[in-house]
């Protein structure tokens, strides 16, 4: 019986073939457009997610409590060598990475040259290794290119100021943790493009040791950095940071907290999915409402016989259902198809936002962070089924007005309309 019912709703639908495949149409418009926008937001969403828990957050910071505020460079985190084997000791922490920043000022240190004009700087001590792996300060250089000893790299904005070029020496001038100047020359290694504003535009990186050494810092850091396994258990990580005894009287942020505004841009990404759904909502309801409606008015004589000869209002409602829900199901059949080439041809090519409005420019920067203008496009399976229990969904609901219509007919009226 159900098996009859199924293709007897299956041939409706062929009955008017050019509003079948509008309705078919504006569905599959509609779960295109999902699977494709979220696509791109989802890309969108892991390239800053890759951003701000990479080179610029990491996934929990530990500070001295006045040290975001101040930024002074007598601010640190003391007792670094003890700090850092208590959060290594944690089993859910990767990676550690100590940091140091001070303010400097920097000119072209070549022999024989005349005396530039300095410029205020940023010194950077990381350590080389961690910050040189994926989501690394250094991750864009080559093993050839890192800071090693009294060798510094150079951010390409502050490098084109001072016209400095791979391969030659670096004055620096500053003042150490204790107020007393400090001075010394580097030897450029490279010069580094960084999505990290004030490395690109402002820094000096260098070793973490060096970095100890010029501002008499032996055991202390501004920073620390620490990577756990899955960004999104950063709030449970700092809380079991902040519970070691080292940590008692320090800073210690998940990202959330520490890049607000950043995390509020992220944020916005679900509302755009909710904005998506709902215009999948409105194209099935449109299209399934209409489809439903006229089939029930052209097959009333039909409805009329059927229930003449015994048939029972329940099978004439799951007719009508059924008919809708396969309308609904091979819309979002061919929109999660379509939808779902696109995104995986684009998520090896990158769209451009940049190029499709006129604009040279390659990277946008917001909240000391500069993005890509390309995005790569991720498939979530989740968006699909989102989809598809979204037109399940609207399809029963858009048909049940046309149904209760169609098995509450009078037979004998029925019959001679």
């Amino acid at each position: 019986m159900q098996g009859s019912t199924v293709r007897i709703a299956w041939r409706n639908l062929g009955r008017n073939k050019r509003r079948t495949l509008l309705a078919v149409g504006a569905i599959a418009l509609g779960q295109l457009t999902l699977v494709f926008v979220n696509g791109m937001m989802a890309g969108s969403f892991h390239d800053m997610l890759e951003t701000i828990t990479g080179p610029l957050v990491g996934h929990v910071q530990i500070h001295h409590p006045e040290w975001r505020e101040e930024r002074a460079v007598d601010l640190y985190v003391d007792n670094l060598a003890q700090a850092m084997s208590e959060l290594e000791a944690l089993p859910e922490v990767e990676s550690v990475s100590p940091r140091i920043y001070a303010p400097a000022l920097v000119a072209s240190g070549e022999p024989g040259e005349e005396p530039a004009d300095a410029e205020p700087a940023m010194l950077l001590g990381v350590d080389v290794d961690n910050e040189s792996h994926k989501g690394g300060v250094l991750a864009s250089l080559d093993a050839a290119e890192l800071p090693g000893e009294r060798a510094v790299v150079v951010g390409k904005v502050l490098a084109n100021r001072l016209d400095l070029k791979a391969g030659q020496h670096l004055a620096v001038i500053g003042q150490d943790a204790d107020g007393f100047p400090a001075s010394d020359l580097f030897t450029i290694q490279a010069i580094i493009e960084s999505n990290v504003d004030i490395v690109k535009t402002m820094g000096v990186v260098m070793s973490f040791a060096d970095a100890g050494r010029f501002l008499a810092m032996p055991d202390q850091a501004h920073e620390i950095i620490v990577q756990g396994g899955d960004y999104r258990e950063a709030q449970a990580l700092a809380g079991r940071v902040s519970a070691l005894p080292a940590f008692g009287q320090l800073e210690v942020l998940s990202w959330r907290e520490a890049a607000p505004e950043l995390v509020r841009m992220i944020d916005i990404k679900g509302w755009m999915d909710v904005i998506f759904l709902a215009i999948l909502f409105v194209a099935a309801a449109a299209g399934i409402a209409n489809t439903a409606m006229m089939s029930t008015f052209e097959r009333t004589h039909e409805f009329g016989m059927l229930l003449a000869v015994g048939t029972r209002p329940g099978r004439v409602v799951g007719m009508v259902l059924i008919e809708s829900v396969i309308l609904g199901l091979v819309g979002v059949t061919v929109g999660s198809i379509l939808g779902s080439a696109i995104v995986l041809i684009t998520s090896q090519t990158g769209i451009n936002y940049a190029a499709l409005g006129g604009i040279s420019a390659e990277d946008i920067g917001y909240a000391g962070v500069s993005f890509s203008y390309t995005i790569f496009p991720r498939l979530e399976l989740r968006h699909i089924v989102y989809g598809l229990c979204a037109v399940t969904l609207t399809s029963l609901l858009a048909s049940l007005w046309p149904a209760s219509l169609a098995a509450r007919l009078e037979p004998a009226e029925a019959m001679r309309s």
